[in-house]
Formats: structure tokens, sequence, C-alpha cells
């Protein structure tokens, strides 16, 4: 119990006296590449058969597609497919390295090492937060090429910024009002990377924790540890691979509309 939230840090590089400034959770890096070579094999095995008649495996791989396609399609309502379609890729790619992210710890790892081996890279803040500013700049980004610099500032400025026909007073005080709602606004746009990140790693680390307390206090009891690793690695996961991804989907459509 003494190791619940332990990490294997480098804070130099092996074999040298070089420090790496906060140090290196190299597990998460392993783990997260397992995850991109896992995401490369399945899809090569995905689509290096198509057919007419599909067999089970493509099935799965259509209406998953399918899926995340209608809501792209939906979230977004873009004036054509082709334009919603842009983001399918990064959308579903996402729920994928989350998924099987969040599955990892699930993984055995051989007795004869002295940590484990497999551990879900959303177990670390890093991760979750880079994925959450990755998706706040892609969404940012989007934002500013939809509705221009001067258009995306003048919505962080405020409803007051851009009045039409405001003349006098009203123009002065529609302008100074900026300087109470900018500063709120650019604090929730950075609330959302906060939020997004945390709410994932809160809950698979969590989810961890339960799983190490309450199996250790029933002694290893396997139908309770068995139990307690389906809902919280496969029930959890899932759910929280969704929230994150579908979040990152409404912010982008959110800053395009």
């Amino acid at each position: 119990m003494e190791q619940i939230g332990d990490r294997l840090i480098w804070y130099f590089i092996p074999f040298t006296d070089i420090s790496i400034p906060g140090g290196v959770n190299v597990l998460t890096i392993f783990n997260a590449l397992v995850v991109i070579g896992l995401l490369f094999g399945i899809s090569y095995l995905a689509v290096r058969k198509f057919a007419m008649t599909p067999g089970r495996g493509q099935y799965v791989v259509e209406t998953f597609a399918g899926m995340f396609d209608g809501l792209v399609m939906s979230s977004l309502e873009l004036p054509t497919r082709r334009e919603n379609r842009r983001f399918f890729p990064l959308i579903a790619s996402l729920f994928m390295f989350l998924l099987l992210s969040n599955f990892m710890g699930f993984f055995p790892t051989p007795l004869f090492l002295p940590v484990t081996l497999f551990q879900e890279p959303t177990a670390d803040i890093n991760c979750t937060l880079s994925l959450g500013i990755m998706g706040m700049v892609i969404a940012t980004f989007c934002s500013m090429r939809a509705k221009g610099i001067m258009g995306y500032f003048s919505e962080l400025a405020g409803p007051m910024w851009s009045q039409e026909g405001a003349t006098g007073g009203a123009l002065i005080a529609g302008k100074l009002s900026a300087l109470f709602f900018f500063p709120l606004n650019v604090i929730g746009e950075m609330a959302k990377i906060v939020s997004i990140s945390f709410r994932l790693f809160g809950n698979i680390i969590g989810g961890s924790i339960i799983i190490v307390v309450v199996t250790t206090l029933v002694y290893n009891f396997s139908p309770l540890a068995a139990g307690l690793d389906l809902f919280f690695v496969f029930f959890v996961g899932t759910v929280q691979a969704f929230v994150f991804t579908m979040l990152t989907l409404t912010y982008i459509a959110v800053g395009i509309k």
C-alpha cells in the first residue's frame, strides 16, 4: 500500500551525471509508445483486407467508424461532409489512444521485474495535461481560422465589445468592459484545460487506488479483485475515454461556430 502512486522517474540520463530537469517518467513514455504501437498494429489488421461482404472484424471497424463519423458531423454541423470529416481522424484516434491507455494497467507484469511494467499513461497528470493542452490548442486554432484573429479576441473581450450603432458613453463603456470580461474569459479557457485533464487523471488514478486498497483489505480475494478490475479498468476507462473525446470535440465545435 505504501507504493500507491509511486512512479519510476529518471532524474539523470542513464549512465551519466547529466541531470534531467523535473525528471522523466519512463514508464509513462514506455506505455504510451506501446499504445501507439498497438494502434498501428490494429489499424493495419483492420484495413488490410476489405471485402464487399464484411466479416466480423470488418463489421466492427465499419461500425466504429460510422459511429464516430456520425458524432463528428452532428457536433460540428459544418456545411459539407468533407469539412466535417477533416476532424474524424483526430477524434477517432484520440478515443482509441485513451481507451487503450486506460486498459494498460490490466496487462500482467512478469514476476521477475522489480516494478510494475504496464501502467496507465493516463494515471500520470503529465499525459492527461498534454492531451488537454493539445485539444485546446486545436480548438483555439480552429476558432481563429473560422472567425479570424480579431473575431476570436473580440469574443474574449466580452459581449459589449462589439456594439453596432453604439456611440458616445455607450461605446466607451463597451470598450472598457473588456477590462473585466477579457481576463475572465482567458481564465475560463485555461480552466477548460485543467478541468478536462484532471477529470481523466483523477478517475483513472482513483480507480487504481481503490483496487489496491480494497484488494489489500480483503487479502486479495480473487472474485472481488476481478470485479473491481472489470469495473474500474474497462467500464470506467471506456466512459472516461469517451467523455474526454466528446469534450474535446465540443470545444472544437464551440470554437468554429
